[in-house]
């Protein structure tokens, strides 16, 4: 039985991949670092690239303008895009950036973040065939003491795109790294991995249940 959550990243992977991509392989990656994805069993992607490669067979290109992808030409993607960001600190004499912020790339705020990941999600449809399938990993953070939901945000913004919201995966984690810093709300310990599918026509909110498409606590735009 496939479940929605696990500890396990690439059991939660193969599930995917057996329950919505008829038990292929992933086409592209491109955000692929050094492919942490790929082991256990998961193939590498043919497509492999990044905006700063860091291995063998990694191509240099920006996620944001895949200018050497033919439109439609692409069925399954994996993006795992960075997903910290530095925030201020209500406290002078603590560092903007936390021990997580240091060791993992960055973005310098939300709207930062949020303008790379629309201009990525819109540049992978573009790219990808009908009924194509995008995994797109995400986690929400807590940022200048306020709670981001980042994954309803990705969902809301998909959605609007032309993406249907197919499944969601959590994966669960045991620890996590923490920057000691005094906590003001609960200690994430998982992410999500969003199944998205590329339809022919644009998707209605209509489409989707109420109880997901009305999610939006913090009114993101």
């Amino acid at each position: 039985m496939i479940k929605t959550i696990g500890f396990d990243e690439q059991q939660v992977i193969r599930d995917i991949l057996a329950l919505h991509c008829g038990g292929g392989k992933i086409d592209l990656d491109p955000t692929y670092s050094t492919g942490n994805f790929y082991k256990r069993g998961i193939p590498k992607p043919i497509l492999r690239s990044d905006i700063d490669p860091q291995a063998p067979g990694v191509a240099l290109a920006d996620v944001k303008n895949l200018t050497g992808f033919t439109s439609g030409s692409v069925g399954v993607v994996m993006f795992d895009p960075p997903f910290t960001m530095n925030g201020e600190s209500k406290k002078p004499k603590e560092k903007k950036t936390g021990l997580i912020g240091r060791r993992f790339t960055s973005f310098k705020d939300w709207d930062e973040l949020r303008t790379m990941y629309l201009a990525a999600m819109k540049e992978l449809y573009r790219v990808m065939m009908p009924g194509g399938v995008l995994i797109f990993k995400c986690q929400d953070a807590v940022v200048g003491g306020k709670n981001h939901f980042t994954h309803v945000w990705i969902m809301n913004r998909a959605t609007e795109i032309g993406f249907y919201p197919k499944d969601l995966f959590v994966l669960l984690a045991k620890s996590r790294m923490t920057d000691g810093r005094e906590q003001e709300h609960a200690r994430k310990f998982h992410s999500y991995f969003w199944i998205f599918e590329k339809r022919k026509s644009k998707v209605s909110y209509d489409s989707i249940e109420p109880s997901l498409a009305e999610i939006n606590p913090l009114g993101l735009k």
